[in-house]
Parts: C-alpha cells; sequence; structure tokens
C-alpha cells in the first residue's frame, strides 16, 4: 500500500512587503518592555539642570531627555561604547522607537555623556526617589562594600613613588658633582655667573645660552692649548650632562606632582592606581568602586583612586542619606570598615552600628584572651591605672592625638609600666610595657560586637553577601562590566552612575514584572 504524504505549505514570505498605511514604531514595542519604563521614568523627571548647560544659540540640538533615556537603554543592554549606541539607534527598534527615530552620530552622544559629568547624581537621585515613593526602598538596612575595577590604561605602564623618589635622590647627588665641576670652571673663566654660588640657585638660570657660552670658554682654552683635547672633550660632555640631568629633574618633579601623595599612577589614566585585583595576584591600574545597597538596589555609589575602602565609607554614607532623606536604620559590612572614625560617623548620625572590625572574628577564638593587649588586665578607675596578673601596674603617662589620612583625630592614651618590673614577668618579659588605645574606639567596638552577636546582627550577617555580591556579580559577569571605558576620575564616576542608574530601572521593572503590576500604575510626584 502506498502512503501518500500530505501537502506541505508555507506562508508567504516577502522581504518587500508595502502597507498601504505606514505601521507606528509604537506597535513594534510590547506594553511591559523596559524601554516604556525608562521613557516614563525620565519624562517625569526635572532635566533643567541639564538642559542649563546648554549655551544656545546655532542648530537646533536633540532634544536631552531622548539623549538621556538612549544612553541609559544602551546601558540596560550593555551597550556601553558611543559608536554600538549609535549603530543600536539605527537598527534595534527598541532604541528607534525610545529616539523617535532620530539617529544622532556617536560623536553627539559622547559629547552628551560628557555633559552629565556634574549632573549625573542628580538624575540618580531621582531614581532613588521613584523606588521609595513606589515602596520598593524602605531605607531601613543597608549594606556597604567596595571592588576594584581595572581603569582603561595600559597595565605596563605605571609610575611607582618609591621609584620618582629613588631617581630624585640620584638625580640630586649628580647634580651636585656636575654643578661643583662647573663651578670650579666658571671660577677658572672669569665668573660667568657673576658672583652668585652655583649649587642650588644657578640651576634655574642654566639654559642654552649658559651651556653655550661655557662650552665657547672650553673651545677657547683648548684652542690656546691651555687644557688638552682629551680634557676639553671631557668638560663639554659634563656641561651638557648638567643640563640633560636638570631636564630629568623636572620630570621627575612633574611625576611627583602627578601622584600627589599616592603611591602610583598610570601613564596612560593619571587618575588610576595601581592595586591588587580579587585574585590577590593581579596587580593593574584600577579605581576603588564603593556601593550603598538595600534589597538589591543601589543607594548610592562612589569611585575612589584610595586602595582602603574604609576611606570612602563617610562620603558614601552622605550619599545615601541624601538620596535616601534620611538616614537609614541599621549598616552592615565586613571587616575593613569598623574604625573609629566610622562607628563614630554612624553613632553621631543615629544609624545602628553593625560594622564588623578586623578582630571580630579572631576574638570568638579559644586564645585570644593570650594574645589580646586588654583581656586579663585590670583597670583601676580612681587610679587610672591597669593591673597585670603578676601584680605589675600600668600608669597613665600621655594622651596623645592620632591623626588618620583623611583628618580624623583621635585620642590615644598611653600606659607604661616602670622600667625593669616587665623582665621577668611569665605574661610580658619585656623591660617595658606599653598600652596605647583609644577609649572610645573600646566603647564602639563593644557596642558593635554586640549588636553583631544579637539576632538581628546574624540576620544582617547572612544577608550581607547576597545583597552585595549579587550585584557586583551581575556587573562582572552578566553585564560584562569588568573595566571602565572612560579614563579619569570624573569620567568614571559618570559611567558608573549610568550603569547603576540603569541597575535600578532593571530592579524596578523586575519588581513590577514579579508583582504583576502595570507598568502604568508606577507613582510619579
Amino acid at each position: 500500500m502506498i502512503k501518500l504524504h500530505k501537502k506541505v505549505v508555507f506562508k508567504s514570505y516577502c522581504q518587500n512587503q508595502q502597507f498601504l498605511l505606514p505601521k507606528n514604531i509604537d506597535d513594534f514595542v510590547t506594553k511591559g518592555h523596559i524601554a516604556r519604563l525608562v521613557s516614563r521614568i525620565i519624562d517625569s523627571m526635572e532635566v533643567q539642570h541639564v538642559i542649563d548647560t546648554y549655551k544656545g544659540g546655532g542648530t537646533s540640538s536633540y532634544n536631552p531627555r531622548m539623549l538621556l533615556k538612549s544612553w541609559i537603554l544602551g546601558f540596560v543592554y550593555r551597550i556601553y561604547s558611543c559608536r554600538l549606541l549609535a549603530k543600536s539607534m539605527r537598527e534595534n527598534l527598541p532604541f528607534i522607537w525610545i529616539a523617535g527615530n532620530q539617529q544622532p552620530d556617536f560623536r553627539t552622544l559622547n559629547n552628551f555623556r560628557l555633559r552629565l559629568k556634574d549632573e549625573i547624581k542628580k538624575v540618580f537621585k531621582e531614581i532613588v526617589i521613584y523606588g521609595i515613593q513606589n515602596e520598593i526602598i524602605e531605607g531601613k538596612d543597608v549594606f556597604v562594600d567596595h571592588t576594584k575595577n581595572e581603569a582603561n590604561s595600559n597595565k605596563h605602564k605605571i609610575v611607582w613613588r618609591k621609584q620618582v623618589e629613588k631617581q630624585l635622590a640620584k638625580i640630586d647627588e649628580e647634580l651636585d658633582e656636575l654643578f661643583k665641576y662647573v663651578d670650579e670652571l666658571n671660577e677658572k673663566e672669569g665668573k660667568i655667573f657673576g658672583n652668585k654660588d652655583l649649587p642650588e640657585q644657578e640651576r634655574e638660570g642654566f639654559d642654552d645660552e649658559k651651556v653655550q657660552e661655557i662650552i665657547n670658554k672650553i673651545n677657547q682654552r683648548v684652542k690656546n692649548k691651555k687644557i688638552t683635547k682629551e680634557k676639553g672633550r671631557d668638560d663639554r660632555k659634563k656641561v651638557r650632562r648638567s643640563k640633560q640631568i636638570l631636564e630629568r629633574e623636572e620630570a621627575y618633579k612633574e611625576k611627583k606632582k602627578l601622584l600627589n601623595g599616592r603611591n602610583s599612577y598610570s601613564k596612560t589614566d593619571n587618575d588610576a592606581v595601581a592595586m591588587m585585583m580579587k585574585d590577590m595576584v593581579t596587580i593593574r591600574p584600577a579605581y576603588n568602586e564603593g556601593i550603598a545597597v538595600e534589597n538589591g538596589f543601589v543607594l548610592d555609589y562612589i569611585i575612589s583612586d584610595n586602595c582602603a575602602d574604609n576611606v570612602s565609607f563617610i562620603p558614601l554614607m552622605d550619599g545615601v542619606i541624601d538620596n535616601l532623606g534620611k538616614a537609614p536604620e541599621n549598616v552592615n559590612s565586613d571587616g575593613a570598615y569598623g574604625n573609629e572614625e566610622t562607628m563614630s560617623y554612624l553613632e553621631k548620625k543615629g544609624v545602628g552600628n553593625f560594622l564588623k572590625y578586623n578582630t571580630y572574628h579572631k576574638e570568638k577564638k579559644r586564645n585570644w584572651k593570650e594574645k589580646n593587649r586588654l583581656e586579663g588586665l585590670t583597670y583601676d578607675k580612681e587610679k587610672d591605672e591597669f593591673i597585670c596578673p603578676s601584680g605589675i601596674k600600668l600608669k597613665f603617662e600621655k594622651e596623645k592625638p592620632d591623626v588618620t589620612k583623611t583628618g580624623y583625630v583621635r585620642n590615644v592614651r598611653v600606659y607604661r609600666s616602670e622600667k625593669g618590673h616587665c623582665d621577668k614577668c611569665p605574661f610580658h618579659r619585656a623591660q617595658v610595657k606599653t598600652l596605647s588605645f583609644s577609649w572610645k574606639y573600646e566603647r564602639l567596638r563593644k557596642q558593635a560586637k554586640s549588636n553583631l552577636d544579637s539576632a538581628k546582627g546574624v540576620e544582617l550577617r547572612k544577608k550581607r553577601s547576597n545583597e552585595l555580591e549579587s550585584v557586583f556579580g551581575d556587573t562582572k559577569l552578566n553585564n560584562k562590566k569588568r573595566r571602565y571605558h572612560l579614563r579619569g576620575l570624573k569620567k568614571v564616576n559618570l559611567e558608573a552612575g549610568l550603569y547603576y542608574l540603569s541597575h535600578n530601572i532593571r530592579k524596578i521593572h523586575t519588581k513590577l514584572s514579579t508583582d504583576k503590576q502595570n507598568l502604568f500604575s508606577l507613582k510619579f510626584v
């Protein structure tokens, strides 16, 4: 029996299909698309501060709202380059829709992005306010952390402070010798420099004209056979070398100025600093990026050229308080932040101190009492002295200020035993035992320990890694943003602002989708 096959039918396919009436671009973007959320948020936003950056005159400009929407949607789609964004605005339907079928070139897009350098924080704040108004952000439990992100610079072109200082010292030493030699020539040839002393003050006036003048004198001496040709050659070489070394000294002084107290900087991005990456092996020019997060929403961000995380904690928290319009209830972090300055700041702002400090986990070990300088010592408040288990007294000696790199002043009290009392002690075995600490820090540390060991502290410690690492992981893995694309601290701040703007909008969109709310039920003031 022959088996019959049914006829195969295909849908009509025509690439040159024409319509009687043109289709509306709006029909190609679904109602719940994130592009619509971006558009609605920016349309309701006050952007006068951006408009004020335009000078006016000349030809008409593209609408700043359209350009801002396009950039934010670009970051949502992992597009961080102005050229790729311009391409998407020609080819990608959501971008065509959000731009109203306008097609600015990459220069226009880049110029607008740079226009936002000083305005991006204001735009970011408004997104946070939208989250608060729609009860997505509460401002209760805030988590803080930093990560090192690689700068857009050459990893092999790093200037180190130690190397600059070493070279300047060598140059100074060589200049002293060379100018001593030139000074001798000067005396022989009738005081070319007048009555001045050469070694230091004459270095500034040692230009091409002076060099040539001395060389002419040397040539004259060779011509008159006062010195040999070989001696004249050596003299000319040393005079020219003096000028070359002075030029090198100026170059190294400029490098020292660029360092500005830092340990290093990159030649291709002077604001970037050499930092240890996450793998604890690789050193790259990078920036230290800090964020404050609640329920996966970034409340504020900060970019620092300092490797220490705690240095930028207070500016970051100031930004959080400004964005929320109030101080959060609690702040939790890892052990990098728990020092007297940060804890004192939280106490002043009335924020719950759940900051870990560097010895928090060590204190739980059995041998902690043996290692801790205060454990086991008895304090006599009336006499203001400590007594060790051997009965040796550590008496108050002095109080001294200890100024941190950020300018915070700690009042450190110093206690010391009498000489010879501790050398036979089984606990200390030293001629003199000295104890230096801050009473204020000890009080704040005990408060933080009590908070961290409480039920609330255990809850926050469990949530911290999920809250923060998920944001960093999403940035570096899902969104392929492992390094910055712009150069310079201000531009990197701008790039981070645009990214976290898009991050928060994605969170709002996900929240609305999960709760099955209509996009257009979002509240705006």
